[in-house]
């Protein structure tokens, strides 16, 4: 069943030359939500975070953001509505935290925040990996997007830091916030999200509820 508030993709196919990854997949991620999409390295998990992001195309398949269908060239229509975090950082080494969320929106509530308070002065190179993870979710959630898609963003972050994440998720999405994640660490994939789709023949399927025992059970959680 599809809901008028959510971003749905729905039959998208995509391939490069002489691999096809993904060939009708659908899933949903409502607002006020926490949807995880879990599989194996190379099937087609980063893939449909880019083309719901507007990244990269599919071919063919379709969006849809709260009811409203968005072709592949309305990148502007769905930055409005979409945020991004990809795998790898895309911030810039040589600057400051401080002069980073300046002038960003809610820039007087990030300021209040414990953890970026400690590295105010200090510039992105001099972060962990956990610390500029956390800086770009933090920066990220600002923007007031409605619908957030996070490509692992507790990969190579210290535990206590992915808590703060978590926390952070949680209160966005209690906020009214879609958000839709993947990630390596399943652990914590399965702690936060309250839905889970798996990508499994390059489809997309939707895991029962409890969907912790159906990752057991199919050996992605011991």
């Amino acid at each position: 069943m599809k809901h008028s508030s959510a971003l749905i993709l729905d039959s998208i196919y995509f391939k490069v030359p002489e691999l096809s990854i993904l060939e009708g997949a659908y899933l949903e991620a409502q607002s006020g939500i926490i949807t995880a999409i879990i599989g194996r390295n190379g099937s087609g998990k980063s893939t449909l975070l880019k083309i719901a992001a507007g990244q990269i195309r599919a071919n063919p398949g379709i969006t849809i953001i709260d009811g409203e269908r968005f072709h592949n060239k309305s990148l502007n229509k769905r930055y409005r509505k979409i945020g991004y975090l990809p795998q790898d950082s895309m911030l810039p080494a040589d600057i400051s935290v401080k002069r980073l969320i300046k002038n960003l929106p809610a820039s007087d509530k990030l300021n209040e925040d414990p953890l970026l308070q400690r590295i105010f002065n200090q510039k992105v190179v001099q972060l962990s990996g956990g610390e500029k993870r956390y800086l770009e979710v933090a920066m990220l959630f600002s923007f007031e997007r409605k619908y957030i898609l996070l490509d692992e963003p507790f990969t190579g972050v210290e535990p206590t830091i992915i808590d703060l994440i978590i926390d952070r998720i949680r209160d966005e999405a209690k906020n009214g916030k879609g958000i839709l994640l993947t990630d390596h660490m399943h652990r914590y994939i399965s702690e936060v999200a309250d839905k889970g789709y798996l990508i499994h023949n390059k489809q997309c399927y939707n895991l029962a509820r409890n969907f912790t025992q159906e990752l057991k059970k199919m050996g992605y959680l011991k």
